[in-house]
């Protein structure tokens, strides 16, 4: 059982004044974001199941849905889930991640997607998150910023190296060579390891030196696939969104 009943505190307010009150209910911007998200994912990993934990709206299951792969949603805000689109409503479920999934959801996923979710959980709420995601799916993709205190349901904000940390403990490694900063650049994909043999630990992460110098000097290069001159009239609202995520 959490300290806290996270259900109360994502409502219509939280979500009024998401990114610093750009709001989340202004579908075509959120629409296309996610949907350009959806297309990298299949290019990179052609997933025939994903499972979005703290899902919101619904905004990438749907566009998971109309790509043709068979997505599914979790959020705890009864207000986020009711307000997603009715054709993606089915394939939503209004829960905390730290219970079991419906009876009506896979158990096992081709891919695991959380953005922007963990931290606001309590860390030990966070470690059971965890434990969950590994045992849904070999591929877990988070995004999880590792600065932002200011935000009051912010509970446990980290650096990338404790959540390496976490996953490595259930056996899945960072991948270093394969570049997720489409999303924000505090998005790691974590892989279920063949071995977590010392030797072959430090072999992996050796030979994805060179290559994770080459992900984080450029970490303007997401915007590029989110955004596009036909939606330039949402200038302000897309500086205010980039200014949440840290991309200055």
């Amino acid at each position: 059982m959490s300290k806290i009943d996270y259900s109360k505190t994502y409502n219509k307010s939280y979500y009024d004044d998401y990114s610093n009150g750009a709001g989340y209910e202004n579908n075509k911007l959120w629409e296309y974001m996610f949907s350009n998200i959806a297309d990298i994912i299949i290019q990179k990993y052609n997933p025939k199941t994903v499972l979005d934990i703290g899902c919101a709206f619904g905004y990438l299951v749907h566009a998971f849905r109309k790509k043709g792969v068979e997505s599914y949603g979790i959020d705890v805000s009864e207000y986020a889930i009711n307000h997603a689109d009715e054709s993606v409503k089915p394939y939503l479920k209004n829960m905390s991640a730290l219970d079991e999934l419906p009876e009506n959801f896979p158990k096992h996923y081709d891919l695991v997607v959380s953005i922007e979710m963990i931290e606001h959980l309590y860390e030990e709420d966070g470690l059971k998150v965890i434990d969950k995601m590994v045992s849904y799916a070999d591929k877990v993709l988070i995004s999880s910023t590792d600065d932002d205190y200011d935000d009051v349901t912010h509970f446990n904000v980290q650096k990338k190296e404790y959540w390496v940390d976490k996953f490595a403990r259930k056996g899945f490694l960072r991948n270093l060579e394969d570049d997720v900063t489409f999303i924000s650049y505090n998005t790691y994909l974590f892989e279920k390891a063949e071995s977590m043999d010392l030797y072959d630990v430090i072999n992996h992460y050796e030979k994805s030196i060179k290559i994770q110098k080459k992900i984080y000097s450029k970490p303007r290069q997401f915007i590029n696939n989110l955004f596009n001159t036909k939606l330039i009239r949402f200038k302000p609202l897309v500086k205010k969104i980039l200014k949440t995520i840290h991309i200055k």
